[in-house]
């Protein structure tokens, strides 16, 4: 199950306004939560802008004093996703995988 701490991270990363908007809601909700139509609109939401929160992971782990290498990147960001496997689907999990990877090519 996802937990609250992601959801909320998420939602920063696809734009918080818009994210509660497309969930219908004021506040996060607890992602265990979601109705399958919450779901199906974070889903679609997440389709749209999956490269904005890739750019957004490879910002944080570039300001991380815990990142100091493409290695440790790739390590920081794996966790962050990880944290996410409940709320993107397969296809999501990978595709984001694919886009940090190829950002963080030039890192040292």
């Amino acid at each position: 199950m996802a937990t609250f701490p992601a959801l909320i991270q998420l939602v920063r990363m696809l734009g918080r306004a818009d994210a509660l908007a497309s969930l219908g809601v004021d506040a996060e909700p607890d992602p265990d939560e979601l109705s399958a139509t919450q779901r199906q609109r974070l889903s679609d939401l997440i389709d749209e802008q999956l490269d904005n929160v890739a750019v957004e992971l490879l910002d944080e782990a570039a300001s991380s004093d815990d990142v100091n290498s493409r290695v440790s990147a790739l390590q920081f960001i794996g966790d962050r996703i990880a944290g996410f496997r409940d709320l993107l689907n397969d296809g999501q999990l990978q595709r984001l995988t694919s886009i940090v990877e190829s950002g963080s090519s030039d890192w040292g």
